[in-house]
């Protein structure tokens, strides 16, 4: 009797999730996409997207390509310039780009300046090739210890994501060996090594393993050469390979293990399993049969059932023993509000683990989130890892800071890491769905540990915010701002997510002591933009403007010849400036100011004097007016003098 155990890690990996995901939603919107390469090394895979309508392309091809085609960057990533390339075409661009990957990616640029850089993988493989890309001071590739040639002092060196952990480890004792003073970074990929690992351990306990992948795929062809130090292992692409093998192959093994490569599709995984399963049972006597009906599970074993049927509290769970599996609502997940109707359906298998045997009832509680807590935790490590930002709910306000529940992992966030104020309560908080990064990961007392911050994200959104609105500044632009705080030299205010500086020259066509003359702290002021350094991160604003330029105003309201009240504002050797209106000032010159000359203005005029005068002359293209008190004091004189002439004709008649 043949029993096959399935490996928890099997089919694709978190990078390749990430990649089918983002490619499905864009294709869901309408967006006309393609791929740049094969999005994962699975012909089967490819040839159904290609039925859709999605093809992979070469670099080539981009430019004879409609221009609304967006392109999506695989997992594997791509060589520098070949990114910034397809940048500059213009088009949208979808990157991919593992987050494992991308973080070698930045380990390289920013320690090989003067770093000989060793990468250890296969130096066709796509990912190798985007590595060596960023290498500042020559690079080598090498896919074995034996292959590592001579290295100078200070070598960087870093690894392939997909490759062996057992060819990685061998490759570090020589490069220690070659190298004392090595910069080693340890970048296999979390997802890599757990699957690597668990393959071991089921391989060496069991008489077959199957790998299922694509031969192209380098992940798939290490499981393979891994399982093969084992035992006996075969490597097959879809179900219909297992047919060569015919059905006795596998009814004559005890214990067989299945698993699939980062880049093997889940329904191909399944099929495997399905027609495996079918294949032994298909092979088993009745007594057989029965026998196996009552074989015995263990408490904390990992197991493969069909689900039997689904009610709001519970799914039956068809595990092929005597046992019926329970799988209780709060076994799955720890959130309220979960439909189990809709979330299973008859007929669907379901991964669980053991947790507690009725032999009286013949049934066994089984658990899916204890399950699940493993991957969602992976997914917890990887983020930390690579610096991803994750989404969660406030569950608990506790002592020091709160629990955000990342799915059904706790990741504690301390009060300092929140964004509250120090020393104010963070009930506000419970219950938000807030956007986190985990900065820390551990054991405390046996169990895993995550704290994260929800500070560093927003300073991270508000970085962003802030460059991307500096980037979208042209000269010229309007904005409604608030008065955000006065100085002696101007008003800040705030625009968008940032303050700009109304210098006091540009607050006024008139004469302005200080800001606060004109302004209040809080004010909504209409403001436009003069200049923007990005680098310096300053923003120039204007205030006045052409419409309300006085000397557009002046000149339609005033002539030469009328007579105004206007108010001393400085007095000079020359003469005194009066203000007419704000923003235009006009010149009484000495000889104007009264009747007879005057050796000093000051002794006739001083600063807030209100004095009646003519205008006598306007030049707006000089922004110049001239007055004069003089000419309407001889205006006075002249009626004086001619009745005066006229009493003495008087006179001299009588």
């Amino acid at each position: 009797m043949s029993r096959i155990t399935v490996a928890s890690s099997a089919g694709f990996c978190f990078g390749v999730k990430r990649a089918v995901s983002l490619l499905e939603e864009r294709r869901a919107s309408g967006a006309r996409i393609c791929t740049l390469g094969e999005i994962i090394h699975n012909r089967v895979f490819t040839q159904r997207l290609e039925q859709k309508g999605i093809f992979s392309v070469t670099k080539e091809d981009i430019t004879s390509l409609p221009e609304d085609t967006e392109i999506l960057i695989r997992s594997h990533g791509v060589p520098k310039h070949v990114y910034e390339e397809i940048i500059s075409t213009g088009r949208t661009v979808i990157d991919a780009t593992c987050p494992f990957v991308k973080k070698i990616h930045g380990i390289v640029s920013e320690n090989s300046e003067n770093r000989f850089t060793l990468v250890i993988g296969s130096a066709t493989h796509p990912e190798v090739e985007g590595i060596c890309s960023y290498a500042k001071s020559g690079y080598a590739v090498a896919a074995t210890a034996e292959e590592i040639g001579v290295l100078p002092a200070g070598t960087l060196a870093v690894v392939q994501t997909t490759h062996s952990v057992a060819q990685w480890e061998r490759c570090k004792a020589v490069i220690k060996e070659k190298c004392p003073d090595a910069l080693i970074f340890d970048t296999v990929c979390t997802v890599t090594s757990q699957r690597q690992s668990e393959l071991k351990e089921l391989a060496a306990q069991s008489d077959l393993t199957v790998v299922v992948g694509d031969k192209s795929s380098s992940n798939s062809r290490k499981l393979f050469e891994t399982a093969g130090l084992y035992g006996e292992a075969i490597f097959i692409n879809t179900a219909a390979e297992l047919d060569v093998y015919g059905k006795n192959f596998f009814t004559s093994r005890n214990k067989i293990a299945i698993t699939a490569g980062a880049s093997t599709p889940g329904d191909i995984l399944q099929e495997v399993i399905k027609q495996m399963t079918d294949t032994i049972n298909e092979n088993l006597s009745f007594q057989e049969m029965l026998d196996q009906s009552f074989r015995t599970l263990t408490t904390g074993e990992r197991v493969t059932g069909t689900v039997l049927a689904v009610s709001p509290a519970e799914v039956k769970v068809d595990l092929g023993t005597k046992h019926t599996g329970i799988l209780p609502y709060d076994e799955i997940t720890s959130e309220s509000g979960m439909d189990l109707t809709k979330e299973f359906h008859v007929g669907d298998s379901v991964e669980v683990v053991c947790i507690k045997f009725s032999d009286v009832e013949g049934t066994v509680i089984l658990s899916k989130k204890s399950l699940d807590a493993d991957k969602q935790w992976a997914e917890v490590a990887a983020a930390c890892e690579n610096g991803e930002t994750l989404t969660g709910t406030v569950k608990e306000i506790v002592r020091g800071g709160c629990i955000v529940m990342y799915k059904n992992v706790r990741v504690f966030v301390p009060a300092s890491q929140t964004g509250i104020a120090k020393d104010q309560p963070l009930d506000e908080l419970k219950g938000q769905t807030v956007s986190f990064r985990v900065i820390e990961i551990g054991d405390q007392k046996g169990k895993k540990r995550a704290v994260g911050s929800i500070k560093v994200v927003a300073r991270a959104e508000r970085k962003k915010a802030i460059e991307d609105f500096y980037a979208s500044l042209e000269a010229g632009q309007k904005f409604t701002g608030t008065v955000r705080s006065l100085a002696d030299f101007g008003a800040f205010v705030n625009i968008g997510p940032v303050d700009g500086l109304v210098h006091i020259t540009e607050l006024s066509w008139g004469r302005l002591k200080a800001p606060s003359e004109l302004l209040n702290v809080g004010d909504p002021i209409e403001v436009y933009i003069k200049s923007v350094n990005p680098e310096k991160k300053r923003i120039s604003l204007g205030y006045k403007t052409e419409e309300n330029n006085p000397w557009k105003i002046f000149p339609e309201q005033y002539n030469v010849g009328d007579v105004v009240d206007a108010k001393v504002v400085s007095v000079l050797e020359f003469g005194a400036f009066a203000e007419i209106i704000p923003g235009v000032d006009g010149l009484i010159h000495i000889s104007q100011i009264a009747a007879k000359p005057v050796a000093n203005p000051a002794s006739v005029l001083k600063v807030g004097d209100t004095v009646t005068a003519k205008i006598t002359a306007i030049e707006p293209e000089r922004t110049r007016v001239s007055l004069s008190i003089r000419a309407l004091l001889a205006e006075e004189e002249a009626p004086a003098a001619e009745e005066a002439v006229e009493a003495a004709n008087e006179e001299a008649a009588e």
